[in-house]
């Protein structure tokens, strides 16, 4: 049997990593290094920044490409390949218009390198927003905010307000940002049109790939885009119900490697 896939697409947070966020690093290897013998690329494709993707595959990361930000910054070979912005004046208005709407939440803004997090944030909301962040630092106010680029916002909230932040904010000022509830807790924000599937078709399309050599697996709704563009298409059983509907397939629990598993049952039937 050959592998019907030529290109591996993971979530981070509820996919990949288990209930303390970490991976089995040896069986990763393992895994990684049967994918490369058949010359199968690993991306990681998450709401993550690359600064802490980095960090987490710090031993790996020359082996593996990147869909970061929910699709809004693409590396390969740690160069960056592809980034979409998102206007600071966008940013601002988002802002000012969720906390007037939603109250002063936790609030964390992503730069390809640096991370801005909310001086008036719960002190335990920020440092889980920091885990998220990689690189950051704090602003006293959103108005202050350098001239540079910004790639993703993320509100510490309910998810379930995702859509409803997304339809009111394009209502008034037309299409511009993508909104999706990618944790219980989390909010992510890009520019309009980015997601997972599209940056893993822009990037697919750079090795001459499709969704139809792509098996991806994921748990959240920043998945769902990833999941349909891929022919194989894996959602956990951990993950939203939401998401499993857009998934032809289930894997095991995140707390039970169901990534690695999956991958280890189609590495083994090439080999009969």
């Amino acid at each position: 049997m050959t592998l019907p896939f030529k290109a591996v697409a993971v979530d981070m947070d509820g996919t990949f990593l288990n209930g303390e966020r970490t991976y089995d690093k040896k069986l990763f290897d393992k895994v990684l290094t049967q994918l490369e013998e058949r010359n199968v690329h690993f991306i990681v494709a998450s709401g993550r920044p690359y600064a802490r993707l980095r960090d987490d595959f710090i031993e790996f990361v020359d082996r593996m490409d990147f869909v970061t930000a929910n699709g809004s910054r693409l590396m390969s070979d740690d160069k960056e390949i592809g980034i979409t912005t998102m206007k600071r004046e966008t940013i601002l208005q988002l802002i000012e218009e969720v906390h007037a709407k939603y109250g002063k939440i936790a609030t964390i803004l992503f730069g390809p390198n640096m991370a801005y997090v909310g001086a008036d944030a719960p002190r335990r909301d920020k440092d889980f927003l920091r885990y998220f962040a990689g690189n950051s630092t704090e602003v006293k106010g959103w108005d202050k905010l350098p001239d540079a680029q910004f790639i993703e916002l993320t509100f510490h909230y309910d998810r379930k307000f995702a859509s409803q932040i997304e339809r009111d904010f394009n209502r008034k000022h037309g299409k511009l940002i993508s909104v999706f509830g990618s944790a219980d807790r989390a909010i992510d924000v890009n520019a309009y049109g980015v997601s997972k599937g599209n940056g893993l078709k822009e990037m697919l399309t750079k090795f001459g790939l499709t969704g139809d050599d792509l098996i991806a697996f994921g748990d959240g709704g920043n998945d769902i885009p990833m999941l349909d563009f891929a022919k194989y298409s894996y959602a956990m059983e951990n993950g939203m119900a939401e998401v499993k509907n857009h998934a032809r397939f289930i894997a095991p629990r995140n707390t039970e490697n169901g990534v690695l598993r999956v991958l280890q049952e189609y590495l083994d039937k090439d080999q009969d």
